[in-house]
């Protein structure tokens, strides 16, 4: 071979071995988002409700990174943020002030990360749907919906907190006596305080889950016991998928959940577990989420609302079943729905008018 041609040939070998090498460096380069096995369950992000400090529970074998920022197109991907070998729980020192969302990736996969649970010093449930895994394999997207309770004692930090989610809507399933208190001062006046970056709010009264109503009182107040007390809260649940009144209500709540423009959006009624759990039922339906981990979403309020009504209770504690959640009661609803409209979907579709589509668009990675 002459040296010329063999010189030509050498070069255009090292011309394809960079290219190649630079598409292999393509190929391996770290992007936001959910990729490879689902590791979801290996990583979980809590914080202090008082001092907003957070730290990482990890439950997985193998080498990891944590990278972090406040939104899933800014997170800083040059450097981890913190990273570790195998399991343990980990101090993560973020901004107590502002809301932050991680990556969390290992060898197997990655996928985003933070607080489902709140940290609200003055609220008990509050919660972000982010990261639910439908039965498509997609997640909901982080920062976009959150279930709560009522708002009315956040603190400073709390609502500071809640401001840096950039939260722009809220809606209120409470009924106006239920803010206004009453029982003689037992319950206290109770209207929301609200971030300064709520724009929006809507009251959809749903009275169907208020149980200091006058008809629950009038129970109480007859001597009823708990076992008496329980089907009450199993025809709630079927009166909020039911009752006209409250059907039109749902109805509208999906209006604002369906615009992009009144996101990101919180609903809540007082205890954020029924009228709230129904509604949270309903959407994730609608994004494709199997009933089990609906039921496993909706079971968590049991541990988020400990210790809020137990004042309550020691006065009157034949009020218990109203004030927990139970699976006959959710199942209540999905029973009655299925009796009245022929099926989950066909409500959604047909009497809800949701647009399913355009619900994954806004929600779903």
């Amino acid at each position: 071979m002459k040296k010329g041609v063999f010189c030509y040939a050498m070069a255009s070998l090292c011309i394809v071995s960079v290219m190649s090498s630079c598409d292999d460096d393509d190929d391996n380069k770290l992007a936001p988002g959910y990729s490879g096995k689902d590791i979801s369950g290996q990583v979980e992000l809590v914080r202090d409700a008082e001092t907003k400090k957070a730290v990482l529970n990890v439950s997985t074998d193998n080498a990891w990174q944590l990278y972090a920022g406040t939104a899933e197109d800014d997170i800083d991907l040059s450097a981890p943020y913190l990273d570790g070998s195998g399991k343990g729980t980990f101090d993560v020192d973020a901004d107590t002030k502002t809301r932050s969302l991680f990556l969390f990736t290992t060898s197997e996969g990655q996928g985003f990360v933070a607080e489902k649970h709140l940290p609200m010093e003055g609220g008990y449930n509050f919660r972000d749907l982010g990261g639910i895994k439908n039965s498509e394999g997609r997640f909901v997207k982080w920062g976009k919906i959150f279930r709560t309770d009522e708002m009315n004692k956040l603190t400073d930090e709390d609502l500071a907190y809640l401001a840096s989610t950039g939260l722009k809507t809220v809606v209120d399933f409470r009924t106006e006596a239920e803010k206004k208190g009453g029982m003689g001062g037992m319950i206290p006046e109770a209207y929301d305080k609200n971030p300064s970056t709520v724009e929006k709010t809507y009251e959809l009264p749903i009275n169907a889950g208020n149980i200091f109503s006058d008809e629950v009182i009038g129970y109480i107040s007859g001597g009823a016991t708990a076992e008496q007390l329980e089907p009450i809260m199993v025809r709630t649940y079927e009166e909020i998928v039911s009752v006209d009144e409250y059907v039109d209500m749902l109805k509208q709540f999906f209006t604002y959940v369906q615009n992009e423009n009144c996101l990101p959006l919180s609903y809540h009624c007082s205890a954020g577990k029924d009228r709230t759990g129904v509604a949270t039922m309903l959407i994730l339906s609608a994004l494709g989420v199997d009933k089990a981990t609906i039921m496993n979403d909706y079971m968590f309020s049991k541990e988020c609302i400990a210790g809020k009504y137990d004042r309550y209770v020691a006065m009157l504690p034949a009020i218990a079943p109203l004030v927990t959640v139970k699976e006959n009661y959710l199942n209540a609803a999905y029973d009655k729905i299925t009796e009245k409209y022929g099926s989950v979907d066909k409500f959604l579709t047909e009497t809800l008018q949701i647009d399913i589509q355009k619900m994954k668009d806004l929600y779903l990675y």
